[in-house]
């Protein structure tokens, strides 16, 4: 069984490997780069590198698999070759789903506001292209193979590609349905980590999961974010902790996070339970994530991943100046807060930053999507409560320590990150 890691040896994100036999091949992963993460390419260099990729190597069975639904994992999946199987879970596909379902929705609208309106055709050419872009993504997840999460104390099925055999292991990450992988083929046994972490909620399966099944192992193919900083990371119970600190001493709580993040919403919807306000969302995504999750995960997690959030609209407004709020939002919905924050004082008022800070310290990063740091300048009362989605230096240490492989690779690392 060989090992290609076409990328991200060097890199953050963006990750690409290989594994194969004389007759198979799996992937694990298409990834987009990140900016400042790896050379920037078009969509077009994205299709002829997958295309590259397929044309070398090949074999009478072949397919990939995704670890989770980021972008900087699953972002090429459009590119890959139609005979091609692609496997994903579930949880990962209904995510995606509703993510490029209201991109199309919204896309659709604004064809049809340039229609009536006297816009360039070069306008309208974009506006038609991310259209039928976000449709054909919508059509190939319907075409995609998934696995359902295996109930807990159950044993995964595996799937097979011609002689290699493929097991998903659900784990903790910052986004649902993650998982690892372990390969099996010509007597070897490869663990592929995905990417991981054990402070969140739904960590603490990790460590029996390894215990049970990563044994026998001859390579552990394992994330590397965090190496290169000595920090470790707090649990989402503490992040959780904090903001119900804060959430106390202000009437307006504004909250900067991600939508398909199970763990830090049930952080956020934790500690505005406990500061005794309403949450609020301003997004069809964040509303449509969570009711995802509620129907998934609600009843099993004792009512901790079930949410209830209202969907903001004017109507609110006058209940919400009277008995404050905790409002979720994302990036994108930076004009609808720019509106709200006008009808609040600004003294009364707070925004929890609960994302990666270099969003809006890294220049390529700023540069790539300014909303985050342009989010931040619109408040005078700003802190930062974040934990990473990704395993510590400690975790990365303790995972191979009792995973005792013959080899270990690192991927998606930074270049001169070392173990």
């Amino acid at each position: 069984m060989n090992i290609k890691i076409h990328r991200g040896l060097d890199q953050i994100g963006g990750c690409i490997t290989e594994i194969s036999t004389d007759t198979s091949r799996v992937f694990i992963d298409f990834g987009q780069n990140l900016p400042e993460c790896g050379e920037q390419t078009t969509p077009e260099d994205d299709e002829q590198m997958v295309l590259a990729i397929f044309s070398q190597n090949k074999k009478q069975h072949e397919a990939v698999f995704y670890t989770h639904g980021h972008e900087d994992h699953v972002g090429l999946f459009e590119y890959i070759p139609d005979k091609v199987p692609q496997y994903m879970s579930e949880g990962t596909m209904k995510l995606l789903s509703i993510k490029y379902g209201l991109l199309s929705e919204g896309a659709s609208l604004k064809v049809n506001e340039l229609r009536k309106q006297n816009c360039t055709s070069e306008e309208y050419d974009d506006a038609v292209s991310s259209l039928k872009k976000a449709e054909n993504k919508c059509k190939l997840l319907k075409r995609m193979c998934i696995w359902k999460r295996t109930a807990p104390r159950k044993v995964p099925k595996s799937i097979l590609v011609g002689d290699i055999k493929v097991t998903p292991f659900f784990n903790c990450h910052s986004i649902y349905d993650s998982h690892m992988f372990l390969i099996e083929a010509d007597g070897k046994r490869i663990w592929h980590t995905g990417d991981y972490r054990e402070h969140g909620y739904m960590g603490k399966g990790l460590i029996p999961t390894l215990k049970r099944y990563a044994t026998h192992i001859d390579t552990l193919i394992t994330e590397g974010t965090m190496l290169k900083r000595e920090d470790k990371c707090i649990h989402e119970r503490d992040v959780s902790g904090k903001m119900a600190h804060v959430m106390r001493a202000f009437k307006y709580v504004f909250v900067l996070a991600s939508a398909t993040d199970i763990e830090r919403l049930a952080a956020i919807k934790e500690a505005a339970n406990a500061a005794g306000k309403r949450m609020y969302v301003c997004s069809k995504f964040m509303k449509q994530t969570m009711s995802f999750f509620t129907e998934q995960e609600g009843e099993i997690s004792h009512g901790l991943f079930a949410f209830r959030p209202k969907l903001y609209n004017q109507r609110f407004l006058n209940g919400i100046k009277r008995n404050g709020m905790v409002m979720i939002a994302g990036a994108s919905q930076k004009d609808r807060l720019q509106e709200l924050l006008k009808e609040l004082p600004q003294e009364e008022t707070l925004l929890i930053y609960s994302s990666w800070d270099g969003y809006y310290r890294n220049p390529e990063q700023v540069k790539a999507n300014p909303f985050y740091k342009e989010i931040r300048e619109m408040f005078h009362n700003v802190v930062d409560l974040h934990t990473s989605g990704h395993a510590d230096r400690g975790t990365i240490e303790n995972v191979i320590k009792m995973v005792n492989p013959k080899e270990v690779i690192c991927i998606h690392k930074e270049a001169d990150a070392e173990l």
